[in-house]
């Protein structure tokens, strides 16, 4: 049976463009940047979509910061993994270029996978001989926060034209860290 042909994202990928720059694109083709329009109007040009202005910091949404039910003294609410990833994005200079609704995601999924972890570590591993369901469930959200942050890094790195250095970065220091 044949196989349904290629694949998304399959075959070699992009360059970003920060390492196109840094060894000054032996291709010498135009460097691709993410743009989109300035004004941000309809096609039909009658009214623009979004009113703020360019690279303004959103604040996050009131349901992120509902306090959880596990954890709540020690785990960061979602709100503050919101403001977190904003700030990153924002020294990137992508924060245009990503849909608020993947930060949301992000900041709620984060969150659940620490409350999830949390009562991993009070409750242990194991309960009764068998794995606590808690490990599933830390699982299940560490693989969906994941998803979202690979889509939110791809962007990153393919348009950002900045180097991180992981130690100097909070952002990504608390990701090693898992947050607490």
């Amino acid at each position: 049976m044949p196989s349904g042909g290629p694949r998304p994202n399959s075959g070699r990928p992009r360059k970003p463009v920060a390492e196109k720059v840094l060894e000054g694109n032996a291709g010498k083709r135009a460097i691709t940047v993410l743009s989109f329009p300035e004004n941000n109007q309809k096609p039909n040009n009658q009214k623009p979509i979004n009113q703020k202005p360019k690279n303004q910091k959103p604040k996050p949404p009131d349901y992120l910061n509902q306090p959880g039910k596990e954890g709540d003294d020690l785990i960061p609410k979602a709100g503050a993994i919101y403001a977190a990833l904003v700030d990153f994005i924002a020294g990137a200079g992508c924060l245009d270029y990503i849909p608020p609704p993947l930060i949301e995601d992000f900041a709620h999924l984060r969150r659940a996978y620490l409350e999830a972890e949390s009562m991993n570590r009070r409750l242990g591993r194991i309960a009764n001989g068998k794995r606590s369901p808690y490990v599933s469930i830390s699982l299940d959200y560490q693989k969906a926060s994941l998803a979202v942050f690979t889509q939110i890094w791809s962007i990153i790195s393919e348009s950002s034209t900045q180097v991180y250095d992981k130690d100097k970065n909070t952002f990504l220091s608390s990701l090693e860290k898992r947050g607490f």
